[in-house]
């Protein structure tokens, strides 16, 4: 005999189930296991096509090719360096995050997740998979920069934090904006022009953060005082981003 769906509660929304053991034990799967099968389902479909990845390293290395040719037999100034740095990382992000969302409304993926998976889980997920790109790309770009523009480092943690926090805070913003742009026709133009504004004040955050981690004049205190404002502000993205989320992903 069939038996009619029921109503469950899943992370705050209601989620029409059938009633079977194996739907019901699904559903009983909190939010961080939910999380975690969205992350390695992401995960799995970047390692076999590698698109969000090529499009980053691709994106850094060549920037990082054109600022080689253009200090041949000079030295960048550490204020000047700190900037560029952050205008690469910002650009490869957007060049290369853009299609978080993207991909789950071009093949129809969408309304599945949406019925597998709880909003703040899904958020939670897609914002470890930018997370993981982007640390993946740092690790290749932030040595390559300090060794090709001949930075100083006098203290390598204290530069590590501030990558870490700005990192952090540009997989946060890319991941809320691609949902936001994801049903849009005019996704790659949205996406710039709606991001820019969000990431600007943690652009010139980053910038001065760098400077004073390469800097052997900074004080001790300042780079702290930096990477405690820039996971402040990423820890602000991602609270507006769980309020927001549900309302962005279950809408038309």
């Amino acid at each position: 005999m069939t038996s009619w769906p029921s109503l469950t509660r899943c992370c705050g929304s209601v989620r029409t189930v059938p009633e079977s053991p194996a739907d019901r034990a699904l559903v009983s799967v909190g939010w961080m296991d939910q999380a975690l099968a969205v992350y390695r389902k992401d995960l799995r479909v970047e390692l076999r096509e590698r698109t969000a990845l090529a499009s980053l390293v691709l994106f850094v290395l060549t920037s990082l090719v054109v600022v080689g040719f253009a200090l041949t037999g000079g030295v960048m100034e550490p204020g000047v360096a700190a900037s560029l740095l952050w205008v690469v990382m910002f650009f490869a992000t957007f060049a290369g995050l853009g299609h978080t969302f993207v991909a789950e409304e071009e093949t129809g993926t969408a309304a599945g997740l949406r019925l597998s998976a709880c909003p703040e889980a899904i958020l939670a997920g897609k914002l470890m998979m930018n997370l993981t790109l982007l640390a993946v790309v740092a690790v290749v770009a932030v040595p390559l920069f300090v060794a090709i523009a001949k930075l100083p480092v006098p203290a390598v943690g204290r530069l590590i934090a501030v990558v870490a926090g700005g990192v952090c805070g540009l997989a946060s913003a890319a991941t809320v904006i691609g949902a936001l742009v994801a049903k849009a026709r005019a996704r790659g133009v949205l996406f710039g022009a709606i991001g820019f504004p969000i990431v600007l004040p943690l652009l010139m955050m980053t910038a001065v953060a760098t400077r004073h981690a390469i800097s052997p004049l900074a004080g001790d205190w300042m780079w702290l005082r930096d990477a405690g404002g820039l996971f402040s502000y990423a820890t602000m993205l991602v609270a507006a981003s769980v309020l927001v989320f549900p309302i962005i992903w279950e809408s038309n």
